[in-house]
């Protein structure tokens, strides 16, 4: 047994790192897979630029910017319980930027990412990503 602890250890360690936490934001951005780029505009608006992609396609680029008071506010999954300790101190606001792009493939989102934090997310109408 014991020359199988260090297999056994990598592949705990391997299975942790997949189920880390993800931002609920990602979720939000991921139900605009599927998404046309007309349905995606009129709920987002005009997206700040237009890039292409490294696979050549068009990326709508959306920005947003927020600013928190970490003594007041958490980015956090608003399924998970608050923490009842004391917050360490810190700074009293954050700024955070994020960046969000949609691929678009025959004018149809096809891949969505995200850079920063902070994500400001609109929900695709009629599609609930929790389910």
């Amino acid at each position: 047994m014991k020359n199988h602890l260090p297999v056994v250890l990598m592949a705990y360690l391997v299975i942790a790192g997949c189920l880390s936490p993800r931002p609920w934001w990602e979720r939000e951005l991921n139900a605009w897979v599927g998404a046309d780029a007309q349905q995606l505009e009129s709920v987002w608006g005009p997206p700040t630029r237009t890039i292409i992609g490294d696979s050549g396609r068009p990326v709508l680029v959306y920005e947003s910017h927020s600013q928190i008071d970490p003594r007041q506010d958490t980015l956090r999954d608003p399924s998970r319980m608050v923490a009842t300790d004391a917050p360490a101190p810190t700074r009293s606001v954050e700024d955070l930027d994020c960046m969000m792009y949609f691929e678009l493939d025959d004018d149809r989102v096809v891949e969505t990412r995200y850079d920063g934090a902070g994500c400001k997310v609109i929900p695709r109408p009629g599609v609930s990503p929790r389910s």
